[in-house]
């Protein structure tokens, strides 16, 4: 990504992150490569080896990562885990590899070195129904302040005459298929079934929208788990002292950072809210006299942390203003001999509204308002 590109994914990354540990999330910082001895425990080595990056280091075999949840179920099994320790929820922004056909890659849609907002909760049984739904609230409240729109939700189930795809238990399929049905209807989520479209370990609610290209895609899922917990052994001791197996929700909050991007730059076809925006506020001067106050006023909207740039170029006022316009800056303010002079500032808007004689406390205000507020 360019400087302005990665302003926007690390603003969108900020705001998950954020938004994740004041909803009792646990951020996690795992390999982005493992011996092949993980993703053969996990089940990816045999059911999505041909989706993954291999590498041969010293005669063993290692995987770039398809997937966190392998690295964060290591960490749950570094130490005895209480039934008062759960339920625990692990996040990542993780940086993952997936080999995709060539025939797939689409701009920053589809492609084979992304950003996912990752977690996995781990939970007693009785725990599951409630940490789904906050995982749903969570996600309506991300994609809501980023003005995501025309969502639709996919029950995701197995298909059992695919025996190279899924794991091969059918009273686990059809337990974990009836008990996410049952959640689903309860937080009363309007959905289509689909078969073989589950992940290889247990079924998704998969939120599907129309990419940029008018093609539907998933932007975010959210799976339950029965295999992996009996796969890695993972265990709670409960109140009668006896090891208990937990649940697992795989999740997402953002999806892939990239994707989502590509939707909402899309969208706004770059005129980004404040918050997001990569050049807040162009100064621009009207001659050279007036650039010592143009760079006190730079110096600080920087101070309140607000991107901000100054064009002190021999262009005319015209061509500045353009420019700043061509760039999506969200305010341009001009300063001229009469604004040095009242020590204020003739404020634009990107729609093209002009205000003059603004303080420059009263506008760093304003900004900060609309930041916070994330309109």
């Amino acid at each position: 990504l360019t400087p302005k590109g990665a302003t926007i994914k690390r603003e969108i990354e900020r705001f998950v992150v954020d938004e994740e540990l004041k909803r009792g999330y646990l951020h996690t910082d795992t390999p982005i490569m493992a011996k092949s001895d993980l993703y053969k425990i996990s089940g990816h080595w045999e059911h999505y080896k041909e989706n993954m990056f291999l590498l041969n280091m010293e005669g063993e075999t290692f995987a770039l990562r398809p997937m966190t949840c392998p690295h964060q179920f290591v960490i749950y099994k570094s130490q005895p885990r209480s039934y008062r320790d759960l339920p625990i929820r692990y996040a990542e922004i993780a940086t993952l590899f997936r080999n995709e056909k060539s025939g797939e890659l689409m701009g920053l849609t589809r492609i084979r070195q992304f950003t996912l907002a990752d977690a996995h909760l781990i939970c007693r049984p009785e725990q599951l129904e409630e940490e789904f739904a906050k995982v749903i609230d969570l996600i309506k409240y991300i994609t809501t302040t980023l003005k995501i729109e025309g969502l639709w939700y996919r029950f995701s189930k197995w298909d059992p005459k695919n025996k190279e795809k899924y794991i091969d238990n059918p009273k686990a399929w059809n337990d974990t298929q009836t008990a996410m049905k049952k959640i689903l209807d309860k937080l009363k989520l309007k959905y289509i079934e689909a078969d073989n479209e589950a992940a290889f370990y247990g079924p998704k609610l998969d939120i599907q929208y129309k990419n940029v290209f008018g093609k539907e895609d998933t932007l975010i899922t959210v799976q339950i788990d029965f295999a992996l917990p009996e796969r890695f052994d993972l265990t709670y001791v409960d109140e009668n002292n006896e090891q208990k197996r937990p649940m697992i929700i795989h999740r997402s909050s953002v999806g892939c950072l990239e994707r989502t991007m590509a939707y909402v730059l899309e969208k706004t076809q770059g005129n980004l809210p404040l918050w997001l925006s990569p050049i807040q506020v162009k100064v621009v001067t009207v001659t050279d006299r007036n650039i010592p106050f143009a760079e006190k006023v730079l110096e600080q909207l920087k101070e309140q942390n607000f991107r901000a740039e100054l064009d002190t170029s021999a262009e005319t006022i015209g061509k500045k203003v353009r420019d700043a316009q061509m760039e999506k800056a969200n305010y341009i303010l001009t300063i001229g001999d009469k604004e040095v002079e009242k020590k204020c500032l003739a404020v634009r808007t990107r729609a093209g509204d002009v205000k003059f004689d603004v303080k420059l406390a009263d506008f760093l205000k304003q900004l900060e308002e609309e930041r916070k507020g994330r309109k």
